[in-house]
């Protein structure tokens, strides 16, 4: 069976492949709290013996444990200590009742961090129908067949194709990088400073606008199919001139 490789964004510290792995967490144990882990989310561990664990009290670990079946069985747990000195293994989810560990578990991990499945995906490759379920959206031509997608929380998608072949030239959108970090962006034909789309983007710093930059160099790919578009992951709005259309400049993050 071929393992899975995730490149771990920047961010997490030095990173050593033999003692560090990604996992996907499976159910809704750790669903509670100030950082709550769902079902799926991609998890940044690191390979603990019992002689490297240190000090396990208050941290998140990772254990196996044999069920009444026989069967192994992973949990995610915060680790406590009693006044008896004996670990008490605790979910985040109030549904979850707490575990007394025992000597059938075995601690083999320690969780670092959760990671954020868009910077996971920053620089990959995408079929348009591929690009909703990253933002928790379905495929809808209506929306997700125009440039410029805008969902109900503020986040904003543009889907670019830099060279647009038969374009009349009224009609020739001038997207382009200007420098490795910055990219030039025209708005839909309707895209004014004063519109709801337009302000959103000017006034992203106050609005809490989040930009993400998607961008293919043609329309179809060799085989005559739909080309994929790469993410490049979110922009920053720097300036804007025109109305209706509008060219907005952006920065690329990182």
């Amino acid at each position: 069976e071929d393992e899975e490789r995730i490149a771990v964004p920047p961010g997490h510290g030095r990173l050593d492949p033999d003692r560090h792995f990604v996992a996907r967490a499976s159910g809704d144990s750790m669903n509670g709290g100030k950082n709550p882990i769902r079902d799926d989310d991609y998890l940044l561990l690191e390979w603990v013996t019992q002689t490297s664990a240190g000090s396990i009290t208050g941290d998140t670990m990772a254990i196996e444990r044999q069920d009444e079946a026989g069967d192994t069985q992973y949990l995610l747990r915060v680790i406590t200590k009693t006044a008896d000195g004996s670990y008490v293994l605790k979910a985040q989810n109030p549904d979850y009742e707490d575990l007394e560990a025992d000597e059938s578990m075995r601690t083999f991990a320690r969780l670092k961090a959760v990671l954020d499945p868009l910077e996971l995906a920053k620089g990959g490759m995408f079929q348009r129908e591929e690009i909703p379920p990253l933002f928790g959206d379905t495929f809808n031509p209506g929306a997700w067949n125009s440039g410029h997608v805008v969902l109900s929380n503020r986040t904003h998608i543009l889907l670019v194709t830099l060279n647009k072949q038969g374009k009349q030239n009224e009609h020739r959108y001038l997207d382009y990088f200007i420098d490795e970090q910055t990219f030039h962006w025209q708005s839909q034909n309707q895209t004014t400073p004063e519109s709801k789309r337009g302000r959103e983007i000017i006034q992203q710093a106050q609005r809490g606008t989040t930009i993400h930059l998607f961008v293919r160099d043609q329309k179809l790919g060799p085989d005559g199919r739909s080309a994929l578009f790469r993410y490049l992951g979110t922009v920053d709005y720097v300036s804007h001139e025109g109305s209706a259309p509008m060219g907005v400049t952006f920065r690329l993050k990182g």
